[in-house]
């Protein structure tokens, strides 16, 4: 390993994946991180790992820890065995929680609506959708036809499988996506006056449902649609935090304060009041993986010097 890379604390890296870091720590292993970008950029790997670990219900946990201490340097194997348990755990930990949803089958149609939880749905053709809290999708019995059509109002993340015979349709309030096999997030809440379509792999097209303008996205690429201006916006994709509310990982890049509190409140879907004394001006970088909300608002709070705390669910924000 490179010599500048000695300064990284790895005691701080495995608390951080063990769910022990607290807000000072979080702000210090950010800081060494920011310094040794080859390590960050391993670090953000075994984050991604361990996330998506969470969807399979077994896993060989002598194997993923194998895999993982296999990506750092051996002479920095520095891990105690709480330590070493704890990241295993980290890959076998599935997620379990009362999900409130309604699927309704009527006349043909299957409905399906979250309330105060995201929910994974596996449509017919093989497709999934994650939907998020306050959102649904319909879909016909007959979704294998010529065009395999969903109507969707809120928020979802699609990773649909490819079938160039029959191409996949979201319909929204506002705008319709076409796309033959890809991932992407569409936000089209009811009566919102922006939608945004955000393409992680492969392309889409997005039609607005009030004119003839129509845009092509490929990965990277986002799309917002005014109901304002009635136009299509197309720009590229700043940061990863458009699906942070199914990953739960956010990234903060020289963002401020509303920035910061914008993206929290999204993703942890909560309400966030900042006093007037507050000044929004500073700015914070940091990365944040799983980590509980009460984690991430200390940390902000530390690196602002502001505390905060919650008053019939509700999180005000105040000086120190």
């Amino acid at each position: 390993m490179k010599k500048e890379n000695e300064n990284i604390s790895w005691s701080l890296l495995a608390k951080d994946v063990s769910g022990e870091l607290s807000p000072a720590e979080h702000l210090e292993l950010q800081k060494e991180l920011s310094k040794n970008p080859d390590i960050e950029k391993q670090v953000k790997k075994l984050w991604g790992d361990a996330h998506y670990a969470q969807e399979y219900e077994t896993i060989d946990t002598t194997n993923a820890w194998l895999s993982v201490k296999g990506k750092i340097n051996p002479e920095r194997r520095l891990f105690t065995f709480k330590r070493v348990a704890a990241v295993a755990a980290v890959l076998v930990f599935v997620c379990v929680s009362a999900l409130f949803y309604n699927v309704i089958v009527n006349q043909g149609q299957t409905v399906i609506h979250t309330s105060d939880s995201n929910q994974t749905v596996e449509l017919p053709d093989g497709s999934i959708v994650v939907l998020n809290h306050n959102s649904q999708i319909k879909y016909s019995k007959t979704f294998m036809d010529d065009i395999r059509l969903v109507k969707l109002s809120g928020e979802a993340y699609f990773d649909v499988a490819e079938n160039k015979n029959r191409p996949f349709v979201i319909e929204t309030e506002q705008i319709n996506v076409k796309v033959l096999g890809t991932s992407f997030n569409v936000k089209a809440y009811k009566g919102a006056t922006n939608t945004e379509v955000v393409v992680s792999s492969g392309k889409v097209q997005v039609d607005a449902r009030s004119n003839d303008e129509q845009v092509y996205l490929e990965a990277g690429d986002a799309v917002n649609y005014s109901s304002l201006s009635h136009t299509l916006d197309k720009h590229k994709v700043q940061t990863p935090n458009y699906k942070a509310w199914k990953t739960m990982e956010i990234s903060f890049e020289n963002n401020n304060l509303i920035d910061i509190i914008k993206i929290i409140e999204d993703t942890y879907h909560i309400k966030i009041e900042v006093h007037e004394n507050v000044s929004s001006e500073q700015q914070m970088s940091g990365t944040f993986s799983q980590h509980s909300l009460e984690h991430i608002l200390g940390t902000v709070c530390q690196a602002f010097n502001l505390k905060y705390q919650v008053k019939n669910n509700i999180y005000y924000i105040q000086p120190n």
